[in-house]
């Protein structure tokens, strides 16, 4: 008998066993078994339903779309070890994988026609994969790119080996914004002249002579790198330029400190467990008792924390929203100066004692660095210039605000108004003879008048085969009029685009979106935009590229040689899409619900405690 008959089978044995079950009534038979039984019945078709479509489900999974046309597959060796090589250099996975037992079962079930290869074929795959990737990379940046920006950072293996990450940032002809690491090679050392000779070769080696800026950390030892490069350069031809707007910027990358933020933040959130650890475990106070620690924290403590986490988010947000390598974060830096001064202003007024004195040191930093806004590297103004919501009324603006409209402030706006045009007139020379002709540019027809047109008034003819074709000089006096009668000197790009109403404020604004766009009208102004918005804001876009979230290389890269490291990261940064690290520990998160889900099926994970 089926399973589909259940009830009729369990009615049949029920009357067989029973005398008296003859003379049941039919009508409370089938109550008794609608009774009993229904809900059992609704489980069954509820549960056959769900199997059947789960067989669905499992069909479309394996045939995917029914409708699309069938492709003869064939099996490839050599793409197979080429999507090999991909994986394990992308997800960061050791190469011995390849000898590990449970990955050559499951490429024996999933792929039996695979030739697995050996751990050193597998690095010589890799290595001509970074072989030819770099000379697509060198190719596409000598094609493509205006000029680069340079960010410069040093890490170091367990081995205590020096390396130096040179990461390439420039925007291409499409108005697409690229990071790529170019190098990740060992130094002798930290000092200077070990990193600008490193620097200078990797250039070299990429044939860029275009390097609009170099961006470096705090350490010492780059101010002397800094050096040696501006005397290197200045004999290359797309380096050379006045003080006020020299190729070469440095840049100072921001001091870590984050992970003081994290920990405060996790250990706030965890309170409760802190005081319950307390009383179920003795040694815990005990052990916080003794030297260097004062014991267990206290209420005071943690209020304490609560302040100075709230008084790091702020650094912490700022951190984020101009540490971007994917986004243009230069247009954004001065601003983000501005709201830290006015926060510590802020703070410094406070009730708090305690917040008072921290604002106060953290003011002495910032001073340090960001003090004396004369002092500043004049692009981080022009860069807020060209972002159309802010423009030069912007500088203006937080000058007046930050000086209190002294004659301080009108000495700094004169500096960046003049640096500005002398920054564009050096574009013009650049550039300006190759953009003849084009609509908006000077000496084009659409933005400059001929003395010679100029000489009649009214229409000329001139005939041809066919009908007369007609030069209205009229419209051309009236572009002189509008000039101011200055003959031929019309509006400069630059004046144009001044002169124009700032755009509404937007947080999510596509920049470089809007200059593609917009490149027609200003033909060169664009130019100068498309490297000025390139600049990286710090050094921390190189370390985006890894996931062990610091400037030491893992356990695994250490073990590598220097060659076979370097084609490592710099590949993995090249295949990556994204360019986002890629993270190797588990989410804690997902952990729990996994385990949740377990713990109903009674798969109960047991923990002995020692």
């Amino acid at each position: 008998m089926s399973n589909y008959g259940g009830i009729g089978s369990q009615s049949q044995s029920q009357s067989n066993s029973s005398p008296n079950a003859q003379t049941v009534n039919m009508d409370e038979s089938q109550n008794q078994v609608s009774g009993d039984r229904l809900e059992n019945v609704e489980h069954y078709f509820n549960d056959n339903t769900d199997k059947e479509m789960d067989r669905e489900d499992e069909e479309d999974d394996v045939l995917g779309d029914r409708d699309a046309p069938l492709v003869n597959w064939r099996f490839e060796q050599d793409k197979t070890r080429e999507a090999l090589c991909h994986m394990l250099v992308v997800d960061e996975l050791p190469f011995k994988l390849v000898e590990h037992s449970g990955f050559r079962h499951f490429l024996s079930v999933a792929c039996p026609m695979f030739d697995i290869p050996s751990r050193r074929t597998i690095t010589k795959d890799i290595f001509n994969i970074y072989v030819n990737e770099r000379a697509r990379l060198k190719s596409f940046i000598k094609d493509h790119a205006q000029r680069v920006c340079i960010t410069t950072d040093t890490w170091t293996s367990i081995q205590k080996f020096n390396y130096m990450c040179l990461t390439a940032h420039f925007i291409d002809d499409d108005w697409n914004l690229h990071k790529r690491i170019l190098n990740f090679c060992p130094i002798i050392g930290h000092k200077s002249e070990e990193i600008g000779k490193g620097v200078e070769k990797c250039l070299l080696d990429w044939g860029i002579d275009r390097v609009f800026s170099i961006t470096v950390d705090n350490a010492s030892s780059n101010d002397g790198a800094i050096v040696y490069l501006k005397k290197k350069f200045e004999n290359w031809d797309g380096l050379k330029g006045k003080d006020e707007h020299e190729a070469i910027s440095r840049i100072r990358g921001a001091i870590r400190w984050n992970s003081t933020y994290l920990m405060l933040e996790t250990a706030i959130s965890l309170k409760i467990a802190f005081d319950a650890y307390e009383e179920v475990d003795l040694a815990y106070k005990t052990d916080l008792s003794r030297q260097p620690f004062d014991g267990i924290p206290i209420d005071y403590d943690w209020e304490r924390a609560k302040v100075l986490v709230k008084f790091l988010r702020h650094f912490y947000n700022l951190t984020l929203r101009i540490s971007g390598a994917l986004y243009v974060t230069f247009n954004l830096v001065f601003r983000e100066i501005c709201e830290v001064d006015l926060l510590l202003r802020h703070w410094l007024s406070s009730n708090d004692v305690e917040l008072i004195e921290m604002a106060r040191k953290m003011k002495e930093k910032y001073d340090k660095y960001w003090g004396s806004i004369e002092k500043m590297n004049m692009i981080l103004y022009y860069a807020v210039i060209l972002d159309l919501r802010h423009k030069l009324e912007f500088i203006e603006f937080t000058f007046d605000k930050l000086y209190g409209g002294t004659e301080k402030s009108d000495v700094m706006k004169e500096q960046v108004r003049n640096g500005l045009y002398e920054l564009f007139n050096d574009y013009k020379l650049r550039y300006g003879h190759t953009l003849q002709g084009t609509p908006g540019s000077p000496g084009s027809s659409f933005s400059r008048v001929s003395s010679s047109s100029s000489s009649s008034v009214g229409t000329s003819m001139q005939y041809t085969d066919h009908e007369p074709t007609r030069t209205f000089t009229i419209e051309q006096e009236f572009s002189m009029y509008k000039t101011g009668g200055k003959g031929d000197r019309v509006k400069s790009e630059l004046e144009k685009y001044l002169g124009e109403d700032v755009e509404m404020h937007r947080e999510k604004f596509d920049i470089l979106n809007w200059w593609k766009v917009n490149t027609q009208r200003f033909p060169i102004l664009s130019k100068m935009a498309r490297d000025v918005l390139a600049v990286p804001v710090s050094t921390v876009a190189s370390e985006s590229a890894f996931s062990t979230g610091g400037r030491v290389l893992d356990a695994f890269r250490s073990s590598l040689s220097p060659k076979i490291v370097q084609a490592l990261i710099c590949t993995q940064d090249w295949l990556r899409k994204d360019s986002k690290p890629i993270s190797i520990d588990e989410d804690l998160s997902e952990l729990e619900v996994v385990e949740k889900e377990l713990s109903k099926l009674g798969v109960d994970s047991t923990i002995i405690d020692i």
